[in-house]
């Protein structure tokens, strides 16, 4: 591929730079009071549950609905999950609920930040570049840095409390070093991929609009939003889009779905569009229902028991059912890309550092 080769798609720039921009501008309008909170939050509950749901449901697809997600990584794929849910449904029944919502804020944004490098590092492969590992180091930094100083900032300037529970205060040094890191490393990305441009190198500018919108977009709503909720419902949403579209795109280059009936399997696998959301949400969904029922049964163990405290974070079952949910997807998330070649020898779309 070369600098004249054809550039990255419409719905690629739509879905991976611009699906961020509606809950950034609804966000602001509603720290600016031109929007009600309660308004915003209501238009969000779609997309942080709605997609949500299917995003989740995407990777479980990938895993569970097609024989070859499972072979040979039995292990990593269903047994480290499981532990993963059963531990966040047992320490949220007695009394830890705080610790792991806080735990969640920054393995989100982790979680957000490593795939936004991952689609830098798919299209950087697209385009035939190969990059040195210290390159790599840098690309890391400049998506996870800056977004992580304006958590920590968060943490210690906004939400240091949640519910009347208290939550990890980063010292200002560290929010400060950390910025300060990932500022520079975001400028030595822009310069570098500016440099091989003009060099003749086969840059997609794709790539480098990833990494600087949604770092900066990432960066900016915490600071500047103090509502506990909405710079991370906002900023979500546009992962959600960005994961649902990377994932249905692998679907249809590489069909899965293999245990799904072959009638239902041709009416909501990929091409599909609609359908294959609808699927998806109604699988999370059920998954979530299903582990809010547990969750009461072990909320109901540890009251009998004495272990469940007085002062415990009061989250809604369904609550304490998607802590788990999400602690098993980052983890499942992660591997699944991760791998260089996939089980079944089909190379991994989104490589992540080893």
């Amino acid at each position: 591929m070369s600098r004249a080769s054809a550039p990255a798609g419409r719905a690629e720039w739509l879905c991976h730079v611009a699906s961020a921009l509606p809950g950034v501008c609804l966000a602001l309008a509603a720290g600016a009071g031109l929007v009600g909170e309660k308004a915003a939050l209501y238009v969000f509950s779609l997309s942080f549950v709605g997609l949500n749901l299917a995003h989740m449901a995407a990777t479980w697809s990938r895993v569970y609905l097609d024989p070859r997600g499972l072979r040979d990584a039995m292990f990593e794929r269903v047994f480290v999950p499981a532990l993963l849910v059963a531990f966040a449904l047992g320490a949220e029944a007695v009394g830890y609920g705080a610790a792991l919502l806080g735990a969640q804020y920054y393995l989100s944004l982790h979680h957000a930040m490593m795939q936004n490098y991952g689609l830098s590092r798919a299209l950087q492969r697209r385009a035939g570049r190969s990059l040195s590992p210290l390159a790599l180091r840098i690309d890391q930094a400049a998506c996870l840095l800056l977004p992580l100083g304006a958590l920590l900032y968060r943490a210690r300037a906004v939400c240091h409390t949640y519910s009347t529970a208290p939550l990890l205060t980063p010292p200002l040094a560290l929010v400060l070093a950390v910025s300060v890191a990932g500022a520079l490393a975001l400028c030595i990305h822009v310069t570098r991929e500016i440099l091989a441009f003009r060099r003749g190198e086969p840059v997609d500018p794709l790539g480098p609009a990833i990494v600087v919108s949604q770092s900066l977009f990432w960066s900016a709503l915490p600071v500047l939003i103090e509502h506990p909720a909405i710079p991370l419902y906002a900023l979500a949403s546009g992962h959600y889009v960005q994961y649902l579209y990377f994932v249905w795109k692998f679907e249809r280059s590489r069909p899965g779905l293999g245990v799904v009936p072959a009638w239902l399997r041709a009416r909501v696998a990929p091409p599909s569009r609609l359908a294959y959301l609808v699927a998806l949400t109604g699988l999370g969904g059920g998954v979530v229902v299903l582990l809010s029922l547990g969750s009461v049964a072990v909320r109901a163990a540890a009251e009998a028991s004495g272990l469940r405290p007085a002062d415990a974070l009061p989250l809604p079952p369904w609550a304490a059912a998607m802590l788990g949910v999400n602690l098993a997807h980052y983890w499942l998330d992660h591997r699944i890309w991760r791998f260089r070649a996939a089980p079944s020898g089909e190379r991994a779309a989104l490589p992540q550092p080893a």
